[in-house]
């Protein structure tokens, strides 16, 4: 009898031992407690759109929630809203759905989500998307190099937080506890980018507006949800390098954009219409406007709206100051399949990667 009591204690120690190993391999790694312990309440509201716009000069502002142009790698100050000429790009035909709520969802439902981050002493809020990498250990979320790269400070963001299917919170809106997100929240390692976005300052590095943040498949989550790789518990869609339809007779080249709110947190949003460019390296959605928030949202071709699913061909990038329209950088015949592939292999322990694509 005591043999059978003591071989009960030695059995439930063994478990109990299991179990803590379990919740410790669980639990997040020090420097992803770090990102979630940063992200206060007060730092949550602080946060706005990394949103950038072209005027009619050619010169980059950062646009504010408040529609306020605060002059963007040069101290030229904001002209006062006029028409921009209508010699700038067309907006394609067809229909156009505009800044809708996408109500569909599907597979981009849970794969895309929205990205805090911090750049210099502010707080920031944009999009991003998790990508199908078909590799272990790590996740890939695509967005926009100007969501992970600080082109005017020269630095990588920091504290960077992942909210997929944000849309599905329980609480109000975008808030600290990533207990109330229906799949908690992921602290991403390092985040990749074309050298030529970090030399550059927008406008003059747009063709290059589009990065990658590479995610632990272990110690990289928090709050509701399941832990785990980030693709396999939210899933993810396919990043399409081959050349999309563009400017073609019928739907075709009919493109959705994606991306989070700010305006109406927590909201995710979307538009939709025939796709046509701005440029030799842009794509563009004429009649598209999407709130403050949506850059590095996805562009999807063709989109299918029952299971919300479609290859991912460029991302949110930039508008035009006063007009409507929005253009997404091309990943067909750019650097962007090079950039992935370093994300891909990249070591997770290392920091920011700046890649230069003569090297692929």
């Amino acid at each position: 009898m005591t043999g059978f009591k003591g071989a009960l204690f030695l059995g439930a120690a063994i478990t109990a031992s299991i179990a803590l190993a379990g919740a410790a391999e669980a639990a997040p790694s020090a420097r992803a407690q770090k990102v979630f312990d940063f992200w206060t309440a007060e730092r949550v509201a602080q946060a706005k759109p990394r949103d950038l716009v072209i005027d009619e000069r050619g010169l980059g502002y950062l646009k504010g929630v408040d529609g306020s142009l605060t002059p963007y790698g040069h101290s030229v100050r904001a002209l006062k809203s006029q028409p921009v000429p209508q010699a700038k790009p067309g907006g394609g035909g067809g229909t156009v759905i505009k800044n809708s709520a996408w109500t569909a969802g599907g597979a981009v439902q849970n794969a895309a989500g929205r990205i805090l981050f911090q750049m210099g002493a502010d707080f920031f809020v944009c999009s991003g998307t998790a990508a199908t990498d078909s590799v272990t250990g790590r996740s890939i979320i695509i967005t926009a190099g100007h969501c992970t790269y600080d082109d005017t400070g020269k630095a990588f963001a920091t504290n960077v937080l992942f909210i997929p299917n944000q849309d599905g919170t329980t609480g109000s809106g975008t808030d600290f506890d990533c207990n109330n997100d229906p799949l908690g929240c992921w602290a991403p390692n390092f985040g990749v980018v074309d050298v030529n976005w970090t030399t550059r300052t927008f406008p003059d590095n747009i063709p290059w507006d589009y990065a990658y943040y590479v995610v632990s498949d272990t110690g990289a989550h928090s709050g509701a949800g399941a832990n785990g790789a980030l693709d396999s518990i939210a899933g993810s869609l396919p990043i399409s390098f081959l050349p999309p339809y563009v400017s073609v007779s019928g739907s075709l080249d009919f493109t959705h954009a994606l991306g989070y709110s700010y305006s109406q947190d927590p909201n995710f949003m979307y538009c939709a219409q025939d796709m046509s460019t701005t440029g030799a390296d842009n794509w563009w959605l004429g009649s598209c406007g999407l709130s403050g928030g949506s850059s590095g949202g996805p562009w999807v071709q063709p989109m299918n709206t029952s299971t919300g699913s479609g290859p991912i061909i460029s991302v949110n990038s930039w508008g035009y100051n006063g007009r409507a329209g929005m253009a997404g950088p091309k990943l067909s015949g750019t650097s962007a399949a090079c950039l992935f592939n370093v994300a891909k292999s990249a070591s997770l322990s290392g920091g920011g990667v700046a890649v230069n694509p003569g090297t692929c």
